[in-house]
This record gives structure tokens, sequence and C-alpha cells, in this order.
């Protein structure tokens, strides 16, 4: 058994978690085919591409033409010059803004930044969402694994209540003997219940993520040792440029400066191209003609300085988060690389010092007992001893497992990519 920890734990410590278990059954539920699952019916990985589409609309309707203008003019004036009266069209124009100064490129490119922008803020949306409902099928692999230790806890209790009953009938049992076995018993009780609880929670909350009812979840895989990859044992930051949050900044980033570009676009003379036909009298006849004319805006009062600083402001903001996000994922890669390696060698140690020798203690306490050479209350010790190695081993696989999936989350990387 303890060849079998060495082997185990050092497989751990090669590379990347990967599933906890493969699948047993096609009812059976893996960490891959539950995070998989989970994002096709979650509502919030609709609400994500729903933001993208909304960018895309606006995108879509960014660097049009503006529309011409039409103007009909109607007055009673040709009447009153060739005496024939009434209402008559005077004129009639067809006026075009000319976008020249390029604001509606700069238009398209701070569009397809944001487009951009949701798509990468989509990734991390779904990995958050990843890192959710991966957070809740490891807490149902942990409490399914303590309820399985609590239900032997208390037929340990069980068949030593049955033992002691039979020595008091033959009057070879001490008081103290028997309340110590009733405490263990009660412990036991008390543990499954409360571990029962905390399975009962960690299986609705899973099936909700999964939109199923807890009784559909089945079995769960067992709650073991990571298994590993290669692939992340280092530092791990040579890719934190592709990271979709980073990936997110830089792309405000880029809409910013195409903002900055078309505030000063638009703060240049407007120019408007006007065609137009008009009629007026001449030597006591309704004569018709056209024209072709140039509107220049003068500006005078506004060009725009004050939206160019507003966006060259937000631009600076953008670049000073984007390196605080660089900065804070960097630590975080470091963090949890570091504290995920500590655990692995304490899950090591544990396994080997402390898991394995109570494990052996309990066997050969438990044959002094029936031998007469061991006290029922080094017995009730070397249970409790064994049974707390256990639970201390499964609260590491928790802690590790989370570290993982912050490690993950950390370098913009789904919870099931190269997990087969």
């Amino acid at each position: 058994m303890h060849d079998w920890l060495r082997a185990s734990t050092v497989i751990g410590l090669v590379g990347l978690f990967c599933m906890s278990a493969a699948v047993a059954g096609s009812g059976t539920w893996t960490f891959e085919r539950a995070v998989t699952h989970g994002l096709s019916v979650a509502p919030e990985t609709d609400a994500l591409e729903h933001r993208i589409s909304v960018q895309r609309g606006s995108r879509d309707q960014t660097g049009r033409w503006p529309n011409p203008r039409l103007e009909a003019d109607v007055s009673e004036g040709l009447g009153r010059e060739d005496g024939r009266g009434g209402y008559a069209l005077t004129e009639l124009s067809l006026t075009q803004p000319l976008p020249l100064w390029g604001q509606l490129g700069h238009g398209r490119d701070a569009a397809d930044a944001r487009v951009a922008e949701a798509e990468a803020m989509a990734e991390v949306g779904r990995l958050e969402l990843e890192a959710a409902i991966g957070a809740a099928f490891h807490a149902w692999q942990k409490t399914e694994a303590d309820y399985g230790l609590a239900q032997q806890r208390l037929e340990e209790a069980e068949r030593l209540n049955r033992i002691a009953r039979l020595r008091e009938e033959r009057g070879d049992l001490s008081e103290r003997e028997r309340l110590r076995i009733t405490l263990f018993r009660s412990e036991a009780m008390r543990d499954l219940e409360a571990a029962e609880g905390e399975r009962a929670e960690a299986r609705a909350v899973l099936a909700s993520w999964l939109d199923l009812s807890p009784g559909e979840l089945g079995e769960a895989p067992p709650f073991d040792v990571p298994a590993l990859q290669a692939a992340d044992t280092g530092p791990g930051q040579d890719g934190l440029h592709d990271h979709p949050a980073l990936r997110a900044a830089s792309e405000r980033q880029r809409a910013a400066a195409s903002e900055i570009s078309r505030a000063r676009a638009e703060g240049r003379p407007d120019v408007s191209v006007r065609l137009f036909r008009e009629r007026d009298v001449i030597d006591g006849s309704r004569e018709g003609s056209v024209g072709v004319g140039i509107q220049l805006e003068l500006p005078l009062w506004d060009r725009n300085q004050g939206r160019v600083r507003e966006y060259a402001a937000e631009r600076r903001q953008v670049q000073a988060d984007a390196r605080t996000l660089h900065r804070d994922l960097a630590r975080q890669i470091s963090v949890s690389t570091e504290y995920l390696a500590h655990l692995l060698r304490e899950l090591e140690r544990h396994r080997e010092e402390t898991l394995a020798p109570a494990h052996r203690v309990r066997e050969l306490t438990y044959r002094g007992y029936e031998t007469g050479e061991a006290t029922l209350l080094e017995l009730l010790e070397a249970y409790n001893t064994h049974f707390d190695a256990v639970r201390q081993e499964q609260q590491l696989l928790a802690e590790s497992w989370e570290e993982w999936r912050e490690l993950r989350l950390g370098r913009g990387q789904s919870l099931v990519e190269d997990t087969q």
C-alpha cells in the first residue's frame, strides 16, 4: 500500500489536473461532461452571446453615411409676379453631408474593437461559468466521499457496539468502556447526519447548474488524487498575453484610440453639397434653373476638443487597467502554481507519513484487541486517528482542486481543455 501511495503521488506531480474520473457508464457524470453540459444549459451563456450581438448590431450601424435631406419650398411669390396668383413650387433641393475627414472609418474601427472586446469577454464569462460548475462538481465529489467515510465510521461503531453487548453479557466490559463505545457511536451518527446534509446541499447545487433534479445525478466519480499532465508545472506565463481578459483590455485600448481619431475628425468643419432646382419669373414667364451649392460649417465655438480630451483620458485609464490586470493575473498564476505544488507535496507526505501509518496502526490495534493485547480505548483511538487522516486527505484533495481551478482561470484556460 505504501508503494501505491508513493506512485500515485508521483504521477500527481508531473502536470495539470485532468478529469477526476473516467466514464463508468453512459449515465455517469464526469467532470468534463458536467462542465460541458452546464455551459450548454446555462442562461448566462445565452446572455454572453446576446452581448456580442448587441455590439455587432452597433457595428453594422456605425460608419454609414448620413441620409440626404430633401427640401421643397412652396410660396405665392411666382403667382404675384406673373399675375396668376395662388401657390407654386419655387425650389426643390437635395443636401448631402460629406464625411470627408475619416470619421466614419474611425467609427467602424472603434465598433470592430468593441465587437472583439465583447467576444473576448464572452470567453472570460464562459471560463468563470466553468469555474463555478467545476467547484460545484468537486464539492459534490467531496461530500459524497465524506458521506461514505461517515457511513464506514458508523458501521465500525455498530460492529464495536455489538461486540460490547456480547462482552457486557459476559460481564467482561467496564462501565467506562461501555460509555466510550456509546459515545463513539453517537459521534459517528452525528457525523453521518452532518455529512448527509452537506451531501444533499451539494447535490442540489450541482443539479441546479445542470438543470436536473438531484436524483438524476447518480453516483459521483471517486474523489481521488488529481491526475496531472506535464504542460502546467512551470511558471506558465508565456501564454498570458492570450488571456481573453487581456485581449478584451487590448481591444478597449484600440476602441479608445479610434474614438480619439473620430473625435478629432468630427471637430473639423462639416461639409455638405446641395443640389437644387428653382423657378422664377423671367420676362413674364416661369423658368426653371438648376445649381450646386457647398455648405461649410464655421467651427468658431466648438471644435470638439472636450470630447478629444475625454477619449484620451479614457484611453490612459484603460491602459492603466490593463497593466493592473496583467499584474494581478501574473500574481494569481504564480501564487496558484506555488500553492498547488505545496498542496501536492503535503498530500504526498500526508499519505506516506500519516494516512498509511494510521491505517496500519488501526489494523494492528484491532488484531491486538482481538487477542487481548490492546484495550478498547486504544482501539477507538486508532479508529479515530485513521478516520481523521482520511478526512484530512479529502480536505487536501479539495484544496488542490480549488487551486487548480484558480490556476486555470488565471491562465485563461478552459477546465476541460486538454484534460481527456
